[in-house]
């Protein structure tokens, strides 16, 4: 990658050639599963530059009146102000130094701006803009905003104390390609999405390989319904629990935009709730529409948090057949392995270098039920 800032901006904190560091955490990950069975493990690199769709910024004011980007330098010492950050979307990279200086000469768009957002669709023909103010919206600043997204074919956001202003709109569209189909996904300004879309892609269609057609599933962790969506395709059933309202109302739109709406079966509830409604110790008015009885669940999908599987969550997918498990920190999945043990053996394994520059490392695995 090619940076002018490489090896002094904090945000890049693995200031190695991307071969050289993702040699380095993939050393990391297995000395935290040192003493587990594991098989060989596939390796998914991401691109070296331009894979980020998403990003937080804050902004720096220069002596000189202009504006910048604020990062920490390496070790926290101090600010560095940038103008590009080749590790972001392409388009977004290209444009941050007319963006930033359009942004210092629009005085009812600059004052008082405090933190740029990005998020972006792979390609990067769709994309909002989020600027994060310490001060309410002054008047003008519509217009002035609705000038900055025309000339960037951008969406724009304002946010305030409790002030939310859309010029546009407050979401992308997110496409994948997977196999012989296109997966259209409405990712929400605010909610979580896959920032690496290559990596994504790549985790997605990993799990697709790996899942054993058959059987109902059960997904914790749904999220906007980016794994449900493809994965609804290899069960007969699939349902799906998420607690997050946003996220949970996203994945219920991408299912029917992407026409499996009628394969899934979303519920906002958490995996303490559900274990109580397939134990049959309480019935959920939120599953009323949902025969319990009639639904065999061979397999469990989950992309838990950094903090991994909660004890509900372990005891939940322990009874599966399979489980199909997506990490984000191989400490927790180190964890999670050894307590899942005494059932499930894995089967599979793959390393997803979705931060490249940073220590984080997803990976992903396959558990089967040992024979007993």
């Amino acid at each position: 990658m090619t940076c002018e800032w490489f090896g002094e901006c904090g945000s890049c904190r693995l200031p190695l050639e991307y071969d050289n560091q993702f040699k380095v955490k993939q050393a990391r990950f297995f000395e935290a599963l040192e003493g587990i069975a594991l098989p060989e493990a596939q390796l998914f690199s991401s691109p070296a530059a331009h894979f980020r769709n998403r990003a937080e910024f804050r902004i720096w004011r220069e002596n000189a009146g202009g504006i910048a980007l604020a990062m920490y330098r390496q070790g926290g010492k101090g600010v560095l102000p940038i103008s590009r950050c080749p590790i972001t979307q392409r388009r977004f990279d290209e444009m941050l130094p007319e963006l930033l200086a359009h942004l210092a000469d629009s005085p009812l768009v600059e004052a008082k701006l405090f933190e740029l957002d990005f998020l972006s669709s792979s390609d990067g023909r769709d994309m909002v803009l989020t600027l994060i103010y310490h001060r309410p919206l002054p008047e003008g600043w519509h217009a002035a905003a609705e000038a900055l997204a025309e000339r960037f074919g951008v969406s724009v956001i304002g946010r305030a104390k409790r002030v939310k202003e859309v010029i546009g709109r407050d979401w992308i569209e997110e496409r994948v390609d997977l196999e012989d189909r296109t997966w259209c996904y409405k990712q929400v300004e605010g909610g979580f999405t896959q920032p690496n879309g290559a990596i994504n892609r790549a985790m997605i269609g990993w799990v697709l390989d790996q899942a054993q057609p058959g059987g109902d599933l059960l997904e914790l962790y749904c999220g906007n319904g980016n794994f449900t969506l493809p994965l609804s395709t290899r069960f007969k059933k699939t349902v799906a629990i998420e607690i997050n309202k946003t996220a949970l109302a996203a994945a219920r739109e991408n299912a029917e935009r992407n026409g499996v709406a009628e394969r899934i079966f979303f519920a906002r509830m958490g995996a303490e709730e559900f274990a109580r409604a397939m134990a049959k110790e309480r019935r959920f008015n939120r599953l009323r529409d949902l025969d319990l009885e009639t639904l065999s669940f061979e397999a469990a999908f989950v992309d838990p948090p950094r903090s991994g599987l909660d004890e509900t969550s372990l005891a939940l997918v322990a009874q599966m057949e399979r489980i199909y498990y997506i990490s984000c920190s191989p400490e927790s999945l180190a964890r999670d392995l050894r307590a899942l043990a005494a059932t499930h053996r894995v089967r599979a394994l793959a390393l997803f270098d979705q931060f490249p520059y940073t220590y984080h490392l997803e990976s992903g695995v396959v558990l089967e039920r040992i024979a007993s």
